[in-house]
């Protein structure tokens, strides 16, 4: 091979070299979020491990969410783990929930969640769509679960608070003051309605960004 073939093919093999993360990280990404407003955010956790999409290359992003995969996102993304609980024997979901199988893909999350204080009912339903309520209820219950954190005295008015299950209505007003959601134009936060997978993305990614902020200040000297 000639000095300039083999200049060539090293030149070649760098180019690819250069490309191939870009590459890889194109074909991992998902192919139905054009135009969706959470995008930034879904890749952003997708590419940290922190959410999972309902296909390889799919996201479903106006999917509605289940308590499956609310609850799996919520234990996943916030790193909640059962480290310095101590166990008589090994936890089962089943000893804690009535429709949960020990087998299922979600059953861990389940464990975690709940002996992570989170309120989750026994009788809960792993496939039944969550309400916005239900998945932000869990959510501030699994953040505070990271950590104690201050919580000013703001007053927030929600147009529609009246519809509001009243043993939501504390961690709604505290997600509030996180900023891990915000009402709409009109003051609303529409707490019965069911959420969908993009929304809760966008929820969880200002929650990790919330404790890890949080974390970066207590490690300052």
């Amino acid at each position: 091979m000639n000095k300039l073939l083999q200049g060539a093919v090293v030149i070649a093999a760098l180019i690819g070299l250069a490309a191939s993360p870009s590459q890889i990280y194109a074909d991992d990404s998902f192919k139905d979020l054009t135009g969706v407003q959470e995008k930034e955010k879904i890749e952003s956790l997708h590419a940290r491990g922190l959410v999972q999409g309902m296909t390889g290359d799919e996201f479903r992003p106006q999917a509605a969410l289940t308590a499956s995969q609310g609850v799996t996102m919520i234990v996943k993304s916030l790193k909640l783990n059962l480290d310095g609980i101590a166990f008589i024997k090994k936890p089962e979901a089943k000893d804690v929930f009535t429709r949960v199988a020990n087998d299922a893909w979600y059953a861990q999350p389940f464990i975690v969640a709940h002996y992570n204080e989170l309120d989750i009912p026994a009788s809960i339903e792993p496939g039944r769509t969550l309400t916005r309520e239900e998945f932000i209820h869990y959510l501030v219950q699994g953040i505070e679960r990271t950590g104690a954190y201050p919580l000013p005295k703001i007053y927030i008015q929600i147009k529609d608070e009246a519809s509001i299950t009243p043993s939501y209505q504390g961690t709604i007003e505290r997600a509030l003051v996180y900023k891990v959601t915000a009402l709409d134009p009109e003051g609303n936060i529409h707490p019965k309605d069911p959420i969908s997978r993009a929304e809760a993305a966008a929820m969880i990614y200002e929650a990790v960004a919330f404790v890890e902020s949080h974390e970066q200040v207590k490690s300052q000297p």
